[in-house]
């Protein structure tokens, strides 16, 4: 698992905890809860209350780290990480 440079502040991977899925650092909660969250169409707040051991900076990062995937691929501009 190779977390992107951009992420390296709020997440972590190690073969041996969770499999070695990308997890926010410091914590065993996965990023795919995240994920999960948001395509049921929650918003942070709920995966944070669920997830207290996250930060509502990890969550942040990771959100907008995902929107500028979208924005690279149609040439919009990024926003901060």
């Amino acid at each position: 698992m190779t977390i992107p440079e951009e992420l390296r502040h709020v997440l972590d991977s190690h073969p041996e905890i969770i499999s070695g899925a990308a997890r926010f650092k410091g914590t065993r909660v996965p990023v795919q809860a995240l994920l999960d969250t948001l395509t049921h169409g929650l918003p942070v707040s709920d995966f944070l209350e669920g997830f207290p051991d996250v930060t509502e900076e990890q969550a942040l990062a990771v959100v907008a780290w995902e929107q500028n995937q979208a924005r690279k691929t149609f040439g919009l501009q990024l926003t901060s990480v």
